[in-house]
Formats: structure tokens, sequence, C-alpha cells
């Protein structure tokens, strides 16, 4: 606690209350008399909403002090820069939000101040100007963004391509240009499509000045479809087949590829007036082809698999990326192979040899039935002449039968060997696919790698001492079989028939032949020609009395 004493001590030391008066009326005379004489600058209060540029002084923990030529400073909040702050010195365009607050500062944006001037030149109406733009929301439609204003960017025009979920973009920032602006309705329209266009079009230009077919560059997957990919090789888009994108089979571009991937691809060919370029994948790397005739040479036997029926035969992988060709008639010695998936199937495992290898051209000839012993090897001395065999009907023909025998081997019995007492018009009438028959060895034809066969030969041939028993003049006793305009045909015995033509019948001119004889009809007849080589018997009409 203070002692009176003392402060009465203290008191005494100082000015009283008129003396103070009189000081402070002096100095406001005196600074009145020299105002007209003072030298500065003359300060002029900014309004707020004005927009002017602004040195930067100093940087604080939580704000930017700048200089707007007014006795306070002006302040913008370091959340406004979001990349960096400036440095001191700098000159930035700001507006005044506020005039001075509590602590007698001014309130400050380089934001607003962008909004601003953007507002500005927009109000023209003009379009085409290039402003940087930060994506904040997708919309229907389209895109929200922030150019220093709200505006919309639709969805057509965000990218080069279609982009079905454009929720991808938020949250990224990007140039974008002004395709439309209405300030009345504070409405701005804006494209990164158009940018993109343009930067393309000067990297397509620079590409094709370039490009050349064997080249391999950088790229990127952009889409995937069902038949291959579009490549953006740095300007333009090529396409990637999916037979170009590996060695061995794809099924589809997905099992390999993902959008949005960087890939090498090398350069197939192109077409600098309508743009289109043909891209490789797999030629990026050896092929293995190159090395084909050496790991799989002719002669060598490996498994396989399945993986493909044509028409004409049935593919066979070797491996991932090498493939080889089995022809139907490859398939099997036993068989007479039609199609290949009555022998095969898809995924079956199977041992084959190769037989032939033209690597140019990347093919592969296999063999399945070389596996096993040709049963056509040696025919000549496996099967003499007039042998007989067992075998089975495989097929009909118009000409014949094809059969094959026990052993494999394979034969054709010609319609003419069929039968000795038939005139047979198609194998079918005597025998049937699936029938077994004996047969009679003929010959061998090398070529084609079969037997000549007969199955009328196995019994004795009916006119083998026609001669004996039927030379001319002889007297006989025959059926008629079948009747004819011209005559009667008359089965003489099992196998040998001779024609009893209407003019040696006895009957008057015009008459029918049934006017002399009856099918079935047991009749004596007289030998006039006999033809060996032809099998043809002239026959004459004997009375029914005559005693033969």
């Amino acid at each position: 606690m203070s002692d009176p004493r003392s402060r009465q001590s203290v008191r005494k030391f100082l000015p009283d209350d008129f003396e103070v008066t009189q000081a402070l009326e002096a100095a406001l005379r005196q600074e009145e008399a020299s105002a007209g004489t003072l030298q500065g600058p003359e300060l002029t209060s900014p309004k707020e909403g004005a927009v002017m540029d602004a040195k930067v002084l100093g940087l604080q923990v939580d704000a930017v002090r700048v200089d707007i030529g007014w006795k306070s400073d002006g302040v913008i909040s370091t959340s406004e820069f979001k990349e960096q702050l400036p440095a001191i010195g700098a000159v930035l365009r700001v507006r005044v939000m506020r005039m001075e607050d509590a602590n007698g500062q001014v309130t400050c944006s380089v934001e607003q101040a962008r909004r601003a001037d953007l507002m500005a030149e927009l109000s023209s109406g003009r379009t085409g100007k290039v402003v940087s733009a930060k994506v904040m929301e997708a919309v229907k439609g389209g895109l929200v963004v922030d150019v220093g204003m709200r505006a919309f960017m639709p969805a057509k025009e965000a990218d080069l391509r279609f982009v079905e979920d454009l929720s991808v973009f938020v949250g990224r920032t990007f140039d974008v240009r002004v395709i439309e602006a209405n300030p009345a309705e504070r409405r701005v329209v804006v494209s990164r499509r158009s940018l993109l266009e343009e930067e393309r079009g000067h990297l397509r230009t620079k590409l094709f000045e370039t490009l050349a077919a064997g080249q391999v560059l950088d790229g990127t997957v952009v889409k995937l479809l069902d038949f291959g990919a579009f490549v953006d090789i740095g300007g333009a888009e090529g396409l990637l087949h999916k037979g170009d994108m590996a060695w061995g089979r794809v099924e589809h571009p997905s099992e390999l590829l993902k959008e949005g991937q960087r890939v090498k691809v090398a350069v197939l060919n192109f077409d600098r007036q309508s743009g289109k370029i043909s891209l490789g994948l797999k030629q990026t790397g050896p092929s293995p082809w190159d090395t084909v005739d050496v790991r799989y040479p002719i002669g060598s036997r490996h498994r396989g698999k399945v993986v493909g029926l044509l028409d004409f035969g049935a593919v066979v992988e070797l491996e991932a990326a090498l493939s080889g060709l089995v022809h139907v008639s490859e398939l099997s010695w036993q068989k007479r192979v039609h199609k290949p998936g009555d022998v095969v199937k898809l995924g079956q495992e199977l041992e084959v040899e190769v037989i032939g290898i033209e690597a140019e051209k990347r093919r592969i000839s296999l063999s399945v039935k070389r596996i096993e012993e040709n049963p056509h090897a040696n025919l000549t001395q496996r099967y003499t002449f007039a042998s007989i065999v067992e075998g089975t009907v495989t097929e009909l023909l118009d000409f014949g039968a094809v059969v094959r025998t026990d052993t494999g081997a394979e034969g054709l019995v010609h319609i003419s060997e069929l039968s000795w007492t038939q005139r047979v018009k198609h194998p079918r009438e005597l025998l049937s696919v699936g029938q077994n028959v004996t047969l009679i060895v003929l010959g061998v034809d090398e070529g084609k790698q079969r037997l000549s066969l007969s199955l009328k030969q196995t019994e004795a041939d009916p006119w083998w001492d026609a001669d004996k028993d039927f030379a001319v003049g002889t007297h006989c006793r025959g059926r008629v079989l079948r009747m004819e305009n011209f005559g009667a045909f008359v089965e003489l015995r099992p196998g040998v028939e001779g024609l009893l033509h209407i003019s040696r019948m006895g009957i008057e001119r015009g008459a029918k032949p049934s006017a002399a004889v009856k099918i079935g009809a047991d009749i004596a007849v007289e030998v006039v020609e006999l033809d060996l080589t032809g099998r043809k018997v002239a026959l004459a009409l004997l009375p029914a009395d005559d005693d033969t």
C-alpha cells in the first residue's frame, strides 16, 4: 500500500491543470501554422471492392502483409496461396474486401481480384480466354469448376474421349478455354477438350514428320475393345489388333492390357492422309518362329493341345506362342476323316510329328497318324495278287465301295467288281457301311496307297466255261427273266443270260414279245451267237415240243 505522503511529494513536481491546457493550445496553433508547408504524398482512402496492385511487405504466420497505398497495410490470408507464398517485394493483384478492422488492417483477397478481373474481361461477351480451373464437383451432364468464379464444363468438353465417370476429375486443376460467357446471367462455360485437341494437333504434325514403319514407340492404352486396343503414341492413336498383341492366342485384349497402361509398340504401317496407324506389341520382342527349325526339326515328335478345329484340319498348340496344323489327311490311317471333330476334340492332348516347316510363312505341318506304323507301307509285298482279305465297308461312293482291311490298309471295290450276275447301278444295292466282307486282291495302287479289291471274284465266274456249254447251235432251256419292247432276257443258268430278240420269236411283224413268251416261262432256245468278251448270248425261240 503506497504512502500518501509519497504521492504528495511527487505531485509538487508535476504541472498543474492550467499549465497543461496552455501547452496543448500552443501545440495546436503551431500545427495549424505549419500545415500548409508540409511535403509528402496525399493519401486517398481505398473503397471496398476496389481492385489494385499491391506490393508484398512481409509474411506472417497466417497472413501476407501488402502495401495498398494507405496508412494501414492490407492483409491477405495465407490460405489463398495454395502452392507457395509470394516473395517479399512481389506485386500482387488484390481486391479490398473490408476497410480497417479492429486491428486497423485492411482485408484483401487475391482470389476475389482474379474473379473480378475475369468478369470485367468477360463483360464484353468475348470468348477464347484460357484460364486455370479447379474441378469442384461432378454433376449431371458435366463438371462444376472454379476459374475465379463458378463455371460449367459439359461432359463432352472434359476430355478427347467420352469419360463415363466424371468424378475422376474432381480435385484436379488444369487449363481450360472459355467457350461461352454471359455476365448478365453470371454463366460461364469452359472446355478442356479444345485445348487438348489443339495440343494434339501440334503433336500429330510433329509425329507424322518422323513416323516410320518399324519404329518402336512408347504409348498409353486408352481404350480396350473386343478386337483390340487403341494406343496413344503422342499426338495420334493407333490400333493394336489382338492378333498383334502376342505370338500366342489372345481371346480378349484384357488378358494382357488395361486402360492407362504404358506399353512399347512397333509401328506396322500407317497412312498419313487418313491418319490410320497399325501397331504391334509382339513385334517389339523376339519371335518364337526365329528358331522354330532348331527347336522343332522335321521328324521330331512333340505333345500339343488342340486349340482349334477347322473344316480342313486341327490346330495344335505346341507352346504358348506357336501352333501347327494337322490336316484331315494326317489325322488317321484307319479312317477317312471328313471333319476333324470326328476324331479329335478341343482341349485334347495329342502326340504329333513335325512333317513340314515354312518359317517365313509361320506354318508348321503336323501329323498324328505318322506316330503309328503306316498300314499302307509295302502294300505290294504284303498283299499279293489273288490273296483273300477280310474287311469292313467304310464308305459308299457312286463308282464303288471303300473297304478297310483288318490290317488297317484301305482298298476300293469298283462297282464293276461287285457282282457277276447283277447289273449294279450303285454299291448300296449290295453293300452297307459297316458290313463285313470277304474280298480278293486284284492289285495295288501305289500312288493312292490303296488296294484294288473284288467282291464278285471270291466266287466262280458263271461265264468261265460258257463256250463249252453254250456253243453256237446248242439247244437248251431257259427261264424268261424280264421283257422289253425289243425282246426277252432268258436265264440259261445262274449268272448267264441271253437275249431272245423279237425277230427270232417266230411271231408276226408288229406283234409284241408277250405274244410268244411270258415272264417266268421255261422255254426251249437255240444259241445263235456267243460273245465271251462282251458276255453276250443271242438266242432263237424253238418250238415248244422241241426236245433239248
